[in-house]
């Protein structure tokens, strides 16, 4: 390709075209494509290298915190967790109707790693997501002190049509967290989806958020329209660092004897 063409396509934005000229040049002469064959055949080229784009820039503003597709979750380790009903949500039909989920279990049982996957799936079908900890989201209204500011905040939350709160139930969240956390429940309610994932039973919602009302009301507002997936089992993290030690040949530990009566 000479270099005046290589401008073209630059000022064009059309880099995907360009990456892919010369390789199409040699097909078309070595296949005898006709002109309207070869001008499809780049075009469609140009159009994938626009969607892939368009899919990182979504998936960098979303902000995973990883980031692994339900293809390749090890459904064997934990048989609590209902695979059809997390591709059934993957599918996003409960986000076109305005509804939410809610994931409960311990710590390492999978749920934020399926939260996400949901949430990646959603991004394929061109939504807009945003993933928080609820710490991160509690946070981004304390730094902000004017109520300008926190209406901007607040808007940042509303606006996804997916939004995921990570994290509920780690340790007590700072005073008037229940209050932001309301606000944006509210109002995403019946207007967009929301997935939030939970490590404590729903009852000890009032401790976390240090304000027993608000609670209720955060509750009983989401769940009208929620999925509650419940999970048990083992740890995925214990399992991979049990792995981790056996292939470094680190042997467990013995248990120690109890002491003679």
């Amino acid at each position: 390709m000479n270099q005046n063409l290589q401008t073209t396509l630059r000022q064009l934005r059309l880099s995907g075209l360009g990456q892919s000229l010369d390789v199409r040049l040699h097909e078309a002469s070595s296949n005898r494509l006709t002109h309207l064959e070869f001008l499809e055949l780049i075009l469609e080229d140009e159009l994938s290298t626009r969607r892939q784009r368009k899919l990182d820039s979504r998936i960098r503003a979303a902000e995973f915190r990883t980031l692994k597709p339900l293809d390749d979750f090890d459904w064997r380790f934990n048989p609590s967790i209902p695979r059809k009903e997390i591709y059934d949500l993957a599918a996003g039909h409960f986000i076109a109707r305005h509804e939410d989920v809610l994931f409960v279990g311990p710590p390492g049982v999978g749920k934020t790693m399926l939260a996400q996957a949901i949430g990646y799936e959603a991004i394929k079908q061109g939504l807009l997501v945003r993933y928080r900890s609820i710490f991160d989201l509690v946070r981004d209204f304390l730094e902000e002190e004017s109520t300008s500011q926190r209406d901007r905040v607040l808007r940042q939350y509303l606006k996804p049509d997916l939004l995921i709160i990570d994290d509920m139930g780690l340790k007590a969240l700072p005073k008037h967290s229940g209050e932001y956390l309301m606000e944006i429940i509210v109002r995403r309610h019946e207007t967009r989806s929301t997935i939030m994932t939970s490590n404590r039973p729903l009852e000890d919602w009032g401790k976390l958020l240090q304000d027993v009302p608000t609670a209720s009301a955060i509750l009983d507002r989401f769940l009208q329209y929620a999925h509650l997936i419940t999970i048990t089992g083992k740890s995925y993290r214990m399992k991979n660092s049990a792995l981790t030690k056996a292939k470094a040949g680190v042997e467990p530990k013995p248990a120690e004897a109890k002491p003679s009566a």
